[in-house]
């Protein structure tokens, strides 16, 4: 049997593999742009870890402001000197739980749950936090605006 599709119903066929690959390629950017700013998060874990102030740099955007446990505000260039300080010496940053949520796509919110253990004055300490990060797309590239640190534990 041979069937034979008026203009219309091709329009339509059309029309509807335009929609669908549309989504589909929304997806995949989503997907994309989660899978960065989990890779920016670690990143900025890393580099305080390794007191690499200069891969930190590239990650906070200039305006950055952090609320911190206490509730001091902190800037880019504070958490810059803080990540070279040789006051604390981070030996494990663990994520033990991430979650990222696009409001768009050039802003999202990194939800992130951690363990860790350091070293100051000689004395070892472990803790948990959680934090949440605010990302935006500037110029074609993810950076961190806004953080706020909540202390869960500390022994």
């Amino acid at each position: 049997m041979y069937f034979v599709q008026s203009k219309k119903e091709n329009m339509k066929i059309n029309f509807l593999l335009v929609v669908v690959m549309s989504i589909l390629g929304a997806v995949q950017a989503q997907s994309n742009a989660t899978e960065t700013i989990k890779n920016l998060n670690a990143g900025w874990l890393n580099a305080i870890q390794n007191k690499d102030s200069v891969a930190l740099g590239k990650i906070l955007a200039d305006d950055f402001i952090m609320i911190t446990p206490s509730g001091s505000t902190l800037t880019k260039k504070d958490n810059l000197q803080y990540a070279i300080s040789k006051e604390i010496d981070y030996k494990s940053i663990n994520i033990d739980s991430v979650k990222v949520r696009l409001l768009n796509n050039e802003v999202a919110v990194l939800s992130c749950w951690t363990s860790f253990t350091f070293s100051t004055k000689g004395k070892d300490m472990t803790g948990h936090n959680c934090y949440q990060d605010i990302y935006m797309k500037r110029r074609d590239e993810w950076l961190a605006v806004s953080g706020h640190v909540t202390l869960l534990s500390m022994k």
